[in-house]
């Protein structure tokens, strides 16, 4: 009985997680976009260099995430 309950607890801690990841990605990538949206509307008025900064390092945060989760699931980086 004790072992079903540790896979379950396993098995919550992992979709929590997952869910959790998931959720950060997607709002990086949304928040990148949204900023290079404004860095293009602010280009006329020469103010545009921040919000695209900012949304280059979203993106960047979202490879960086995606690229160690690739790490850890692939077992010929861990040699």
């Amino acid at each position: 009985m004790i072992v079903i309950e540790e896979e379950i607890m396993s098995f919550i801690l992992v979709l929590v997680v997952a869910v959790g990841v998931a959720s950060v990605i997607s709002t990086l990538y949304a928040l990148g976009l949204r900023l290079w949206a404004r860095g293009a509307v602010e280009a006329e008025s020469g103010s545009h260099v921040l919000p695209r900064l900012f949304s280059c390092l979203c993106f960047a945060a979202c490879v960086v995430i995606v690229l160690f989760a690739l790490w850890l699931m692939i077992p010929l980086f861990h040699q």
